[in-house]
């Protein structure tokens, strides 16, 4: 049974007021004021004592359920900011890393955000953290999978940090091991140069967070590719080159004259193999070798991109506008292409 937000915060905070040192919690309680973010005792408990990156994935791990809000059509979504986690005991993988990201930025440990990105598959966030002694690179991270979880301070770049979530990284939709979908990881970004910090204290959703993080200022890396070459977002970059548009009754839908010649040949080839398009299953055979060649040409698959197509209707229905997303790059795929 669920505890009241109340009830639930208090539990929180006697469960680590126990430990936490007076001193040390009346310094954490100054610096928080003069931020001008305003939390209650109970709540800043619980911040002051989650006071590095370790005890904040513990945190995450060992108190904090995973909240499948998509879990059906009548379940409301969430987008909750740290308050609404506390109150809840409830976080999907965007509301733990923003949980975890106010709690190691009050703590001022430098915290930047990151991005996995995966093909046919959920992304996921993660707050990146350096060991400012010896440059060493860590995440908090929250996920239904626990090896999806955070990673202590100890890889070397980035990309060694990305790789080792590989393995473990399989399909949410088949749910067979081998069915591997990480495909990238974004470069680190600062969610306080972007948004400020005042929303960290919000008790509303933080849905304008949650719809714009995402946009043609992020850069992606593929994994195991050693040219280093960035990538965007793919739904940036198909909104970008017209991959994807908006029809009159503000529908989007995939374009498909807009792609690359030989990309179009792909896509007719592809689903002719694939099937019904609103039904999901994994490419085999000569279906995964068309995929591969059209991923060359695009950074994206034909399921993804009709996926992207189909997703946008939630952004636009949320009131949210494309311009939002793609407002500071000019357009190099097909010049280049």
């Amino acid at each position: 049974m669920r505890l009241s937000p109340a009830a639930q915060v208090k539990y929180f905070a006697d469960l680590y007021r126990p430990a936490l040192d007076r001193g040390r919690f009346a310094r954490f309680k100054s610096h928080v004021r003069d931020l001008g973010l305003h939390f209650d005792d109970d709540e800043l408990t619980v911040f002051a004592a989650l006071d590095t990156p370790t005890k904040v994935q513990e945190f995450l791990s060992t108190q904090i359920y995973y909240n499948n809000d998509h879990a059906s059509v009548e379940q409301d979504e969430t987008a909750y900011g740290p308050r609404g986690v506390l109150r809840t005991a409830h976080a999907h993988c965007f509301e733990g890393a923003i949980f975890a990201f106010v709690v190691d930025f009050l703590h001022e440990h430098n915290p930047r955000w990151g991005m996995l990105e995966a093909s046919q598959d959920s992304e996921h966030n993660l707050v990146l953290l350096q060991d400012p002694a010896t440059g060493l690179w860590g995440c908090n991270a929250h996920s239904q999978e626990y090896r999806l979880d955070g990673r202590p301070l100890k890889f070397p770049t980035l990309r060694a940090l990305a790789e080792s979530y590989h393995p473990y990284y399989f399909s949410d939709r088949t749910r067979v091991a081998t069915d591997y979908t990480l495909v990238g990881y974004s470069e680190p970004f600062d969610f306080v140069a972007k948004f400020g910090y005042q929303w960290m204290a919000s008790e509303e959703m933080l849905w304008d967070i949650y719809y714009t993080y995402i946009d043609d200022t992020l850069t992606f890396h593929y994994l195991f590719d050693e040219s280093g070459e960035p990538h965007p977002y793919p739904v940036v970059r198909a909104l970008k080159e017209k991959w994807i548009e908006i029809d009159a009754q503000d529908k989007p839908f995939v374009n498909i004259g807009n792609l690359p010649r030989d990309a179009q040949v792909l896509w007719h080839a592809f689903w002719k193999l694939h099937g019904d398009n609103q039904t999901y299953r994994r490419p085999r055979g000569e279906e995964t070798a068309i995929e591969e060649k059209f991923m060359r040409l695009t950074g994206t698959t034909p399921i993804d991109l009709d996926d992207n197509a189909f997703d946008l209707q939630f952004f636009l229905a949320a009131g949210y506008r494309v311009e939002q997303i793609v407002n500071s790059q000019q357009s190099t795929a097909n010049s280049e292409r």
